[in-house]
């Protein structure tokens, strides 16, 4: 008896209760009712208010964001984060600091998609945020020289263009500090030799040999940027010059005006008077002129000394290594020989300064 009734009690697990129209399944005992309602109080103004004075951390927020996609192992990642930031540029001006720490190592980049979107996006910088790039100057001229350097030749044939941009936004940072050392390492990047005539002794610059020249397209923007470079350099700027000629000023003397106060950063910088220097070797040169070994501790923040150093060590070799490539013809050849008109140049203005000085 028991076990027919506990056999009936497992089939009533397995039929189908049969329910009658309009009438709904028990609910078995357990059930606990989950259904509920709530009721929301919106305030406008107070979501706006929140979403102004959260605005600005989520712009840095997202900032942080793309600047850690810039070193995504994706080129094509890489060349859109610049890209983006180019197009969003936060108007804080704090923000730039973070910006330019972080792009400029993809100077070293060697997608040339990457190296096109990350000059546009200093470009940029630089316009948007006059003097940006000034503040910046000693960081980005690092990663230029060594690009101008680098063992890969997509690198270093891309290096120059980042130059320009330094060029056209920070010439006088960049001209000031660091003349002497883009000079050699131009010298690097078109394989050119180097040699001191009057010490018989040629500048170690093997590097140029080791890694092989730049490719003729190549050094048409080389020289194109040399230019320029050299025309910031040597010559002087007259957008910033005074408008009071003081030579013709009446004074007590008719050459007072070349005693007055002076009218360039440092003018007494040549004359190394709180500088302790080793003694220098007897084949030094006695005439007073610079020596490549004068270039590793030399200062070049003024203009005269920017043009002796130009006249006494890289004039002579630039033009005996220009020569060949003018004979080449083309686009090379046009860049060459404008390179030694702007040479020519810059002698002739020499010569009229010694004979003025006279």
């Amino acid at each position: 008896m028991g076990s027919k009734r506990k056999k009936t009690e497992k089939q009533k697990d397995f039929k189908k209760a049969k329910l009658k129209v309009g009438k709904t399944l028990a609910k078995p005992d357990n059930y606990t009712d989950t259904s509920f309602k709530a009721k929301t109080i919106s305030l406008p103004n107070q979501s706006i208010a929140k979403k102004l004075s959260t605005s600005g951390s989520n712009q840095e927020i997202d900032l942080t964001h793309q600047l850690s996609l810039t070193k995504h192992h994706s080129s094509s990642t890489r060349k859109e984060v610049l890209i983006y930031l180019q197009q969003h540029l936060p108007s804080n001006p704090s923000l730039y600091k973070q910006i330019i720490n972080l792009i400029t190592p993809m100077i070293h980049d060697s997608s040339l998609n990457v190296q096109t979107a990350l000059i546009s996006l200093f470009n940029s910088c630089g316009e948007k945020q006059q003097g940006l790039l000034d503040l910046h100057v000693r960081s980005i001229i690092l990663f230029i020289l060594s690009a101008m350097t680098h063992i890969q030749p997509v690198i270093r044939n891309g290096s120059s263009k980042f130059l320009q941009v330094l060029v056209e936004y920070a010439p006088q940072s960049l001209v000031k500090s660091y003349f002497a050392k883009v000079m050699k390492s131009y010298f690097q990047l078109m394989n050119w030799t180097l040699v001191d005539d009057k010490k018989s002794m040629s500048l170690a610059i093997t590097t140029g040999s080791a890694i092989g020249g730049s490719t003729k397209k190549a050094r048409i923007g080389h020289l194109h940027v040399l230019q320029k470079f050299l025309q910031v350099a040597l010559f002087e700027d007259k957008s910033t010059k005074s408008s009071i000629d003081f030579s013709t000023v009446v004074t007590i003397h008719p050459q007072s005006y070349k005693y007055l106060l002076p009218t360039i950063p440092q003018p007494f910088a040549p004359l190394k008077l709180f500088i302790n220097e080793l003694p220098k070797s007897d084949n030094s040169s006695s005439d007073g002129s610079y020596s490549l070994q004068d270039l590793d501790t030399l200062s070049a923040e003024d203009l005269a000394t920017r043009r002796k150093v130009m006249n006494d060590i890289f004039l002579k070799p630039m033009l005996h290594n220009l020569k060949p490539l003018v004979k080449e013809g083309g686009e090379v050849g046009k860049e060459a020989n404008s390179t030694i008109l702007l040479l020519q140049e810059f002698e002739a203005s020499l010569q009229d300064e010694m004979k003025n000085s006279v």
